[in-house]
């Protein structure tokens, strides 16, 4: 059987320092030579990195909360099969920028989008599939947004 590797997720608002702690998982990840990769959502694979585009492009047109939740899963179920799945089945770890919790924060509390729905979603897209681990970084708003300028 295949060395399966783990799979951890970093939460949190913008500003936070995701990036960061991202940059000393993967300092650590290769000083104890343990093969990793690197991912985000929404993103990851050429098809997830459009979706993305769409969801980040301003439009003429009001993005629904249930387009926007919808396009956010169609990218996290196409860098599943492309990314992350067979990076730890190849015993990778994987460090992603963002996974399900950040549906359940931002198109559920933030876009009022059932949790209940989000909830179906993720049984749909990677039934009983979560991180190994998962780190959420806080901060108060303020800090987030000035480490932004």
């Amino acid at each position: 059987m295949a060395n399966v590797g783990k799979f951890i997720s970093i939460e949190g608002i913008e500003g936070v320092g995701k990036s960061t702690v991202t940059q000393f998982l993967q300092e650590m990840l290769a000083l104890a030579n343990i093969p990793y990769t690197v991912t985000r959502e929404p993103g990851g694979t050429p098809v997830a990195e459009e979706i993305r585009e769409v969801l980040l492009r301003q439009h003429e047109e009001l993005m629904s909360p249930d387009t926007e939740m919808l396009l956010m899963f169609a990218g996290r179920a196409q860098n599943l099969a492309q990314v992350v799945l067979p990076a730890l089945q190849r015993g990778q770890w994987v460090i992603s920028d963002r996974f399900t919790d950040a549906s359940f924060a931002y198109q559920g509390a933030g876009r009022g989008v059932s949790l209940n729905r989000i909830a179906e979603l993720a049984r749909w897209v990677h039934p009983g599939f979560a991180p190994d681990l998962t780190l959420l970084l806080d901060a108060p708003v303020h800090v987030g947004l000035e480490r932004l300028k």
